[in-house]
């Protein structure tokens, strides 16, 4: 028998996010169904759509949770240096950190598709946007020829290629061996943005 009365609506929404979130973690996103959360919480599955219109609705709720713990993780490193580059570079480990520690629910936040026509949040969106604006506003203004019209271009295709990086070695497609040998790619693709374009030019 389900409980009914232990949690208001919105403890109830907290708790099964945060069950669906260990279900995640631990068993892939294969294992998630509302059936399982309920389960876990003790509660009948008619008291989650209560909270939750269907499957996808959790787990859009649930991805939100992820990528604001994610713009979290990288504001904090933000902030700790002075040097635009540096943050840029901390920033880069920092993703690549948070995907290798919590990469089922990282992944989840990527392969989640939801319905034709349905568009996440707003509050969800404002989170994506702002991890853009952080690689924007570190981004030295002669990096690959940037200029102030083409800035969101290049902070898109740079965090598009640290992205692909972490991708590729979460699930094993990239035979580099350790994670140090992950972030040394990571390292190789922010020379290229970061350095001038007149030094390698000189160069050739």
């Amino acid at each position: 028998m389900g409980r009914r009365n232990d949690h208001t609506r919105e403890e109830l929404r907290d708790l099964a996010l945060r069950t669906a979130a260990s279900i995640v973690e631990t068993a892939g996103p294969s294992a998630l169904t509302m059936r399982e959360v309920a389960r876990r919480i003790g509660y009948t599955v008619g008291a989650l759509y209560h909270s939750f219109a269907n499957l996808d609705d959790l787990i859009v709720q649930l991805n939100e949770r992820t990528v604001f713990e994610l713009r979290q993780a990288l504001e904090n490193v933000n902030r700790q240096s002075n040097d635009a580059g540096q943050r840029l570079r901390l920033l880069a480990a920092a993703y690549l950190g948070f995907a290798l520690l919590h990469t089922h629910r990282w992944r989840l936040v990527f392969e989640h598709r939801l319905p034709v026509g349905q568009a996440a949040p707003k509050s969800y969106r404002s989170h994506t946007a702002a991890l853009f604006e952080m690689v924007q506003e570190n981004l030295p203004t002669n990096s690959c020829g940037r200029q102030r019209v083409n800035a969101p271009v290049v902070a898109t295709a740079l965090w598009s290629s640290v992205h692909g990086i972490c991708m590729l070695a979460v699930s094993g497609k990239l035979q580099v061996g350790t994670t140090a040998s992950v972030q040394k790619l990571l390292d190789v693709l922010l020379d290229c943005f970061l350095e001038p374009r007149t030094s390698r030019s000189k160069r050739g």
